[in-house]
């Protein structure tokens, strides 16, 4: 029974920040076309969170491969959240960079929105990261790493 709340619980961990782009955050244009560029912003925001988490968590499963380390849930969800991490800090830093070199502003090309742009990347990949984790503690092995026993 606490294998089947745990997953639930995770699914939803998983599922919610797709919701909530989909529904809130990315509007669709008002004139849909029935083509790609319809959800290309949907699809960037999404790979964006869902691809650093997954980025970071890939980084931990390899390392404790290599050095044969038993691999934690927690440990992991701290993996995803560091990839998150690390992908938040380099786009902001490879952004504006880009925007001194062609405008000579640093923020002119992030513009005033980077904060909550950062700040909601930054807890989508933290509820995409518990959701991982968790399936990973409902089912250990993930990546052929085992979990030590208790």
């Amino acid at each position: 029974m606490t294998k089947i709340l745990v997953v639930l619980a995770a699914l939803v961990l998983l599922v919610f920040p797709v919701w909530w782009l989909e529904h809130t955050a990315v509007p669709p244009p008002a004139h849909r076309t029935g083509e790609f560029a319809d959800f290309a912003h949907l699809f960037y925001a999404t790979l964006a969170v869902y691809g650093s988490a997954f980025c970071g968590m890939a980084v931990q499963i390899v390392r404790a491969k290599r050095t044969m380390q038993p691999l934690y849930p927690f440990g992991l969800f701290k993996a995803g959240l560091s990839g998150v991490m690390v992908a938040v800090f380099a786009f902001f830093t490879t952004a504006g960079t880009y925007g001194l070199m062609r405008f000579g502003e640093f923020g002119r090309l992030i513009g005033n929105l980077w904060g909550p742009v950062a700040i909601f990347w930054i807890i989508f990949g933290a509820l995409v990261s518990a959701g991982l984790a968790l399936l990973f503690y409902a089912w250990p092995g993930v990546g052929g790493v085992r979990m030590p026993h208790s």
